[in-house]
């Protein structure tokens, strides 16, 4: 158990819990989950998330709050501790600065930190804490906490997925985490964004070297009618699981120009290549932002070259 994270807890009075852009299951189920146990347990304190939002909103909705709440308040960083992939920068206003994460990245920047890269979601590390801790638990904490586990899991298939995972997703189900209605939501997809899947399956292309990867102009969403974070992190996993396909990568253009890098692998870690563009993540499963394609394409490159000098080495 690491103290740390209950000392800081119990010393204010105001939280505010940030957590990645563009979050996924386990950015939303971290932040979401860690609010309520601390509604719960601590009825006292006045506790806010923030940042911006998307698909996975069925976890919960985001405060809105002005910049005087931070004054004096702790906040809470969760599932991520890299200053560029933080939403919402006002966390620099509160007093003290908490984080924690579960990937292989350290903090770019002054706070306290728990990190246990072993762990395969955010969501896993603090239920674990909180178990320890003996802290109370609903349904509604548990659910948000097991989508996390879940989503960071790859619905358990992830070969990461080890028995200690299990052992905390059965724990949340027996406080009352609803495993059916978490499945509803991931699976239950519109009429466009099933069709969005058949485009990528169509489109996506395969370097010299067999990186699948798909670039995506930011009209891909208006014409599919999703949102960017749909184009990007939803979709990069429809080249995954293809024979002779190690590496797959998704290029995503954002509203503002920039584009949004989704990388995975089967076997072999690539994280090296997501920080060498400013990025991190998990060893298999990283990402990060560039500049412009030209610049994805350069990426995409090392990709490549990273295979080739894995053959030729054998």
């Amino acid at each position: 158990m690491h103290k740390i994270i209950f000392d800081m807890i119990e010393k204010y009075d105001r939280i505010i819990i940030h957590r990645h852009k563009n979050p996924d299951g386990d950015a939303y189920g971290a932040q979401l989950g860690l609010k309520r146990l601390i509604e719960l347990n601590y009825p006292d304190k006045d506790v806010y998330a923030v940042g911006d939002t998307n698909n996975f909103v069925f976890l919960g909705d985001m405060d809105i709050i002005t910049d005087e709440v931070y004054h004096g308040a702790l906040a809470i960083i969760v599932d991520v501790c890299v200053t560029s992939l933080i939403s919402d920068d006002r966390y620099t206003l509160a007093e003290e600065v908490l984080v924690i994460d579960h990937h292989l990245n350290q903090p770019d920047f002054t706070c306290e930190a728990v990190i246990e890269s072993s762990r395969i979601a955010c969501s896993e590390l603090i239920t674990h804490e909180m178990m320890e801790r003996e802290f109370q638990f609903d349904h509604l904490a548990a659910t948000r906490l097991l989508t996390g586990i879940v989503t960071d899991s790859g619905r358990f298939r992830y070969p990461s997925t080890g028995p200690e995972t299990l052992e905390m997703a059965a724990y949340l189900i027996r406080q009352g985490a609803d495993m059916n209605w978490i499945y509803k939501q991931l699976y239950t997809e519109e009429l466009n964004f099933k069709k969005l899947r058949g485009y990528f399956i169509e489109h996506f292309q395969l370097t010299e070297h067999k990186v699948a990867y798909m670039m995506n102009t930011k009209d891909l969403k208006d014409k599919f009618g999703v949102s960017t974070f749909v184009v990007s992190r939803a979709m990069v996993n429809q080249m995954s699981n293809i024979e002779g396909v190690d590496i797959w990568s998704n290029f995503t253009e954002d509203d503002d120009g920039s584009i949004l890098v989704e990388l995975r692998s089967a076997n072999d870690s690539i994280v090296h290549i997501a920080r060498k563009y400013g990025g991190g993540g998990h060893a298999r499963a990283c990402g990060c932002t560039v500049e412009s394609f030209a610049q994805a394409h350069e990426l995409l490159h090392d990709l490549d070259t990273f295979i080739e000098s894995r053959e030729h080495n054998g």
